[in-house]
């Protein structure tokens, strides 16, 4: 994937399919990644809704393996390489870009806190070791660090630097980056806050990257299409109708919770075992099916869309 020719609309950011061991499920990857590829958005693997963090390199690299197999080109697949040692995460790249990854994405590392200086020489170092398309991740959240935008503008000049999935549900940060990057062609804006979605775009975003997507891939892409068409009021009670569903995981949750409420929900239209992987648990029976319930009662047949 070249400069010019980074995907824009919805990429999804998959959730790691496992088994009870925290092994990757491959016949569930597949059969999710499928789900994906047939509704044509992207597909993010190892992202932070993809439980990175707790699988190890052996499992990330069949997750890999099988994601970019199963979408059989028909979708962009891009590839996490976050890692707290830069090493590990330049050696990840080279087997992802080997299996086919059209990009891969990633974020700071997270264990000290760095200044401003510290970052610019991560990405500068990180860019010259990936020898393919990079995809900048910024997420406070996990992370407990910001990515400044003045940075972001001197990374965004390095030739293999694509574009950035932001993360930091800031209005004034957002329309500051879209009057920086809005309309450039070789470096494209990913809205990762799902709840900024159509105020991302109308600004001048290009893509969604939303964990909703794995659950209702059709919906999303329907909201950027209307997006495009100027279809502002659809694209306005699309998104109402994905906050809904987004509080069911979100609300009262923490992140770890709210992925195995998504799991759940996944399970619930047989894409995806309701399994996480260590150190996050799964919550109780009667909790899974308030999840189904209340996913029901607001959206369903979510497999159809």
């Amino acid at each position: 994937m070249t400069k010019e020719k980074a995907h824009c609309g919805v990429v999804v950011p998959m959730v790691s399919p496992m088994t009870p061991e925290g092994t990757i499920d491959i016949e569930s990857t597949e059969r999710l990644v499928d789900h994906l590829a047939k509704r044509e958005v992207g597909i993010f693997v190892l992202g932070t809704t993809g439980e990175a963090a707790s699988l190890d390199h052996h499992e990330r690299l069949r997750l890999v393996k099988a994601a970019i197999q199963s979408a059989a080109d028909r979708v962009p697949v891009y590839a996490g390489i976050s890692d707290n040692s830069i090493v590990r995460s330049i050696d990840s790249a080279r087997e992802y870009f080997q299996c086919g990854a059209d990009a891969c994405v990633a974020h700071l590392p997270s264990y000290y806190k760095l200044t401003e200086r510290e970052m610019l020489v991560y990405f500068q170092k990180l860019h010259e070791g990936v020898k393919g398309p990079l995809i900048l991740y910024n997420i406070p959240q996990t992370t407990q660090m910001s990515l400044p935008v003045g940075l972001i503008s001197e990374l965004a000049h390095l030739p293999r630097i694509v574009g950035i999935k932001d993360s930091e549900r800031d209005i004034e940060r957002m329309h500051k980056t879209a009057e920086l990057f809005a309309g450039r062609e070789d470096f494209k804006l990913y809205m990762g806050s799902a709840i900024l979605a159509v105020r991302a775009l109308q600004c001048g975003f290009n893509g969604l990257v939303p964990s909703t997507g794995n659950l209702l891939p059709g919906y999303w892409r329907d909201l950027v299409r209307a997006a495009r068409a100027g279809q502002w009021e659809t694209a306005r009670d699309l998104q109402k109708k994905l906050d809904a569903i987004n509080l069911v995981f979100q609300d009262g949750n923490s992140l770890g919770q709210s992925l195995w409420s998504l799991k759940v929900a996944l399970n619930a239209e047989s894409l995806c075992r309701p399994h996480v992987g260590i150190p996050l648990l799964p919550l109780t029976e009667e909790e899974a099916r308030k999840v189904c319930d209340r996913v029901a009662s607001l959206l369903l047949p979510a497999s159809s869309v």
